[in-house]
Protein backbone atom coordinates (compact mmCIF):
# COMPACT_ATOMS: atom_id res chain seq x y z
CA UNK A 1 0.00 0.00 0.00
CA UNK A 2 1.09 3.63 -0.58
CA UNK A 3 0.69 6.89 1.25
CA UNK A 4 -0.81 10.16 -0.04
CA UNK A 5 1.24 13.32 -0.29
CA UNK A 6 0.26 14.14 3.32
CA UNK A 7 1.56 10.80 4.58
CA UNK A 8 -1.90 9.33 5.23
CA UNK A 9 -3.26 5.99 4.04
CA UNK A 10 -5.14 6.33 0.79
CA UNK A 11 -8.79 5.36 1.49
CA UNK A 12 -9.28 3.82 -1.96
CA UNK A 13 -6.42 1.40 -1.34
CA UNK A 14 -7.69 0.16 2.02
CA UNK A 15 -8.68 -3.55 1.95
CA UNK A 16 -12.33 -4.27 1.26
CA UNK A 17 -13.69 -5.55 4.55
CA UNK A 18 -16.56 -7.38 2.87
CA UNK A 19 -14.23 -9.23 0.51
CA UNK A 20 -12.00 -10.29 3.39
CA UNK A 21 -14.99 -11.57 5.37
CA UNK A 22 -16.26 -13.51 2.35
CA UNK A 23 -12.81 -15.04 1.78
CA UNK A 24 -12.58 -16.12 5.42
CA UNK A 25 -16.07 -17.65 5.25
CA UNK A 26 -15.24 -19.62 2.08
CA UNK A 27 -11.94 -20.90 3.45
CA UNK A 28 -13.56 -21.87 6.74
CA UNK A 29 -16.33 -23.74 4.88
CA UNK A 30 -13.77 -25.61 2.77
CA UNK A 31 -11.92 -26.58 5.95
CA UNK A 32 -15.10 -27.96 7.50
CA UNK A 33 -15.92 -29.96 4.37
CA UNK A 34 -12.41 -31.44 4.23
CA UNK A 35 -12.55 -32.27 7.92
CA UNK A 36 -15.89 -34.06 7.49
CA UNK A 37 -14.57 -36.05 4.52
CA UNK A 38 -11.50 -37.09 6.52
CA UNK A 39 -13.71 -38.18 9.42
CA UNK A 40 -15.84 -40.26 7.07
CA UNK A 41 -12.75 -41.95 5.64
CA UNK A 42 -11.53 -42.89 9.11
CA UNK A 43 -14.92 -44.18 10.25
CA UNK A 44 -16.03 -45.81 7.02
CA UNK A 45 -16.66 -49.17 8.68
CA UNK A 46 -19.16 -47.69 11.09
CA UNK A 47 -20.72 -45.38 8.48
CA UNK A 48 -20.89 -41.60 8.16
CA UNK A 49 -24.65 -41.36 8.36
CA UNK A 50 -26.51 -40.88 11.60
CA UNK A 51 -28.92 -43.66 10.66
CA UNK A 52 -28.29 -47.31 11.48
CA UNK A 53 -26.39 -49.45 8.99
CA UNK A 54 -28.33 -51.77 6.73
CA UNK A 55 -27.44 -54.91 8.67
CA UNK A 56 -28.48 -53.43 12.03
CA UNK A 57 -25.19 -54.37 13.74
CA UNK A 58 -24.80 -52.84 17.18
CA UNK A 59 -22.00 -54.89 18.75
CA UNK A 60 -18.24 -54.69 18.42
CA UNK A 61 -17.79 -58.42 17.76
CA UNK A 62 -20.72 -59.88 15.78
CA UNK A 63 -21.61 -63.53 16.09
CA UNK A 64 -21.87 -66.17 13.41
CA UNK A 65 -21.82 -69.87 12.71
CA UNK A 66 -20.64 -72.17 15.47
CA UNK A 67 -17.67 -74.15 14.17
CA UNK A 68 -17.58 -77.89 14.54
CA UNK A 69 -17.46 -81.16 12.60
CA UNK A 70 -18.46 -81.02 8.95
CA UNK A 71 -21.85 -82.47 8.09
CA UNK A 72 -21.62 -86.05 6.83
CA UNK A 73 -25.06 -87.44 7.64
CA UNK A 74 -26.05 -88.04 3.99
CA UNK A 75 -24.04 -91.14 3.11
CA UNK A 76 -26.36 -92.95 0.71
CA UNK A 77 -27.90 -91.99 -2.60
CA UNK A 78 -29.48 -88.52 -2.56
CA UNK A 79 -33.25 -88.25 -2.53
CA UNK A 80 -34.83 -87.32 -5.85
CA UNK A 81 -37.65 -84.87 -5.21
CA UNK A 82 -41.05 -85.50 -6.76
CA UNK A 83 -42.99 -82.22 -6.95
CA UNK A 84 -46.25 -84.12 -7.55
CA UNK A 85 -46.11 -86.40 -4.54
CA UNK A 86 -48.33 -84.21 -2.35
CA UNK A 87 -52.02 -84.78 -2.92
CA UNK A 88 -53.24 -82.23 -0.42
CA UNK A 89 -52.70 -78.50 0.10
CA UNK A 90 -52.52 -78.93 3.88
CA UNK A 91 -49.23 -78.03 5.49
CA UNK A 92 -47.87 -81.16 7.14
CA UNK A 93 -44.41 -80.81 8.60
CA UNK A 94 -42.35 -83.48 10.34
CA UNK A 95 -41.64 -80.87 12.97
CA UNK A 96 -43.95 -78.12 14.19
CA UNK A 97 -43.76 -75.31 16.70
CA UNK A 98 -46.38 -75.33 19.45
CA UNK A 99 -46.94 -71.57 19.70
CA UNK A 100 -49.02 -71.77 22.85
CA UNK A 101 -46.34 -73.61 24.80
CA UNK A 102 -43.35 -72.10 23.03
CA UNK A 103 -41.94 -75.59 22.46
CA UNK A 104 -40.17 -76.74 19.33
CA UNK A 105 -41.44 -80.24 18.58
CA UNK A 106 -41.08 -82.79 15.86
CA UNK A 107 -38.86 -85.32 14.14
CA UNK A 108 -35.87 -83.30 12.97
CA UNK A 109 -32.29 -84.30 12.25
CA UNK A 110 -29.27 -83.10 14.18
CA UNK A 111 -28.46 -79.41 14.24
CA UNK A 112 -25.41 -78.69 12.08
CA UNK A 113 -22.23 -76.70 12.60
CA UNK A 114 -20.45 -74.33 10.21
CA UNK A 115 -21.87 -72.52 7.18
CA UNK A 116 -23.09 -75.41 5.06
CA UNK A 117 -24.67 -78.83 5.19
CA UNK A 118 -27.45 -81.04 3.88
CA UNK A 119 -31.09 -80.91 4.87
CA UNK A 120 -32.47 -83.55 7.23
CA UNK A 121 -33.83 -85.73 4.41
CA UNK A 122 -30.79 -85.44 2.08
CA UNK A 123 -32.73 -83.60 -0.64
CA UNK A 124 -30.82 -80.32 -0.66
CA UNK A 125 -27.42 -78.84 0.09
CA UNK A 126 -27.50 -75.47 1.86
CA UNK A 127 -24.80 -72.82 2.11
CA UNK A 128 -25.71 -69.87 4.29
CA UNK A 129 -24.43 -66.48 5.38
CA UNK A 130 -25.93 -63.51 7.20
CA UNK A 131 -25.61 -59.85 7.98
CA UNK A 132 -23.89 -59.04 11.27
CA UNK A 133 -25.39 -61.06 14.11
CA UNK A 134 -25.88 -58.95 17.23
CA UNK A 135 -28.26 -59.17 20.15
CA UNK A 136 -31.54 -57.27 19.63
CA UNK A 137 -30.63 -56.26 16.07
CA UNK A 138 -32.32 -57.25 12.80
CA UNK A 139 -30.50 -60.02 10.94
CA UNK A 140 -31.04 -61.18 7.38
CA UNK A 141 -29.89 -64.61 6.23
CA UNK A 142 -28.85 -65.67 2.74
CA UNK A 143 -29.28 -69.31 1.75
CA UNK A 144 -28.02 -70.90 -1.45
CA UNK A 145 -29.91 -74.14 -2.07
CA UNK A 146 -28.96 -76.83 -4.60
CA UNK A 147 -30.46 -80.25 -5.22
CA UNK A 148 -28.42 -83.18 -3.91
CA UNK A 149 -29.48 -85.32 -6.87
CA UNK A 150 -28.07 -83.13 -9.66
CA UNK A 151 -26.52 -80.02 -8.08
CA UNK A 152 -28.95 -77.66 -9.80
CA UNK A 153 -30.35 -74.55 -8.05
CA UNK A 154 -33.58 -75.16 -6.17
CA UNK A 155 -35.98 -72.43 -7.27
CA UNK A 156 -39.31 -71.34 -5.86
CA UNK A 157 -38.57 -72.75 -2.37
CA UNK A 158 -40.15 -69.81 -0.46
CA UNK A 159 -37.99 -70.49 2.63
CA UNK A 160 -38.89 -69.55 6.19
CA UNK A 161 -36.74 -69.29 9.31
CA UNK A 162 -37.43 -70.78 12.71
CA UNK A 163 -35.12 -69.68 15.54
CA UNK A 164 -34.85 -70.65 19.19
CA UNK A 165 -32.38 -70.26 22.05
CA UNK A 166 -33.79 -73.02 24.24
CA UNK A 167 -36.72 -75.37 23.89
CA UNK A 168 -38.92 -72.79 25.62
CA UNK A 169 -37.36 -69.62 24.23
CA UNK A 170 -38.20 -69.11 20.53
CA UNK A 171 -36.81 -66.18 18.60
CA UNK A 172 -38.50 -63.18 17.01
CA UNK A 173 -39.36 -64.16 13.43
CA UNK A 174 -42.61 -62.28 12.86
CA UNK A 175 -42.55 -60.16 9.73
CA UNK A 176 -39.81 -62.10 7.98
CA UNK A 177 -39.92 -62.23 4.19
CA UNK A 178 -38.01 -64.25 1.60
CA UNK A 179 -36.75 -62.97 -1.74
CA UNK A 180 -35.13 -65.13 -4.42
CA UNK A 181 -32.33 -62.87 -5.69
CA UNK A 182 -30.93 -65.43 -8.13
CA UNK A 183 -31.91 -69.02 -9.01
CA UNK A 184 -31.70 -70.93 -5.72
CA UNK A 185 -30.38 -67.94 -3.74
CA UNK A 186 -32.66 -66.52 -1.05
CA UNK A 187 -32.51 -63.58 1.34
CA UNK A 188 -34.69 -64.26 4.39
CA UNK A 189 -35.51 -61.97 7.29
CA UNK A 190 -35.26 -59.95 9.27
CA UNK A 191 -35.21 -61.93 12.51
CA UNK A 192 -33.91 -60.89 15.93
CA UNK A 193 -32.08 -62.67 18.73
CA UNK A 194 -32.95 -61.33 22.17
CA UNK A 195 -30.40 -63.26 24.22
CA UNK A 196 -26.69 -64.03 24.06
CA UNK A 197 -25.64 -67.62 23.56
CA UNK A 198 -25.84 -70.53 21.12
CA UNK A 199 -29.03 -70.41 19.05
CA UNK A 200 -30.56 -72.78 16.54
CA UNK A 201 -31.66 -71.41 13.18
CA UNK A 202 -33.76 -73.79 11.10
CA UNK A 203 -34.42 -73.21 7.41
CA UNK A 204 -37.70 -74.54 6.02
CA UNK A 205 -38.00 -74.98 2.25
CA UNK A 206 -41.35 -75.35 0.47
CA UNK A 207 -43.01 -74.94 3.88
CA UNK A 208 -46.60 -75.10 2.64
CA UNK A 209 -46.31 -78.59 1.13
CA UNK A 210 -46.63 -82.00 2.71
CA UNK A 211 -43.56 -83.55 4.30
CA UNK A 212 -43.26 -86.88 2.52
CA UNK A 213 -39.88 -88.58 1.97
CA UNK A 214 -39.71 -87.40 -1.65
CA UNK A 215 -41.80 -84.21 -1.40
CA UNK A 216 -40.15 -80.82 -2.03
CA UNK A 217 -40.48 -79.84 1.63
CA UNK A 218 -37.19 -79.87 3.50
CA UNK A 219 -35.51 -78.41 6.56
CA UNK A 220 -32.03 -77.96 7.96
CA UNK A 221 -30.88 -76.40 11.23
CA UNK A 222 -27.58 -74.72 12.10
CA UNK A 223 -26.02 -73.50 15.34
CA UNK A 224 -25.50 -69.74 15.50
CA UNK A 225 -23.59 -67.85 18.16
CA UNK A 226 -25.09 -64.54 19.37
CA UNK A 227 -22.73 -62.33 21.43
Amino acid sequence: MSRSSRGLWTPKLLPNVREIALWVFIMDKRFLIRSFMALCAVTILSGCSSSASNDGANCSTPGGAVTGPADTHCTGAPVVVDPNVCTTTDTVDAGTADASAGMIMGDYGDTLFNLEGDDDDCKYHIVWSSTSICKNAPVTFTATVTAKADGKPVTGAEPELETFWTMTHPGMTNGQMAHETAPGVYKIGPVQFDASGKWTVRFHFFPTGCDEPTSPHGHAAFYVNVP
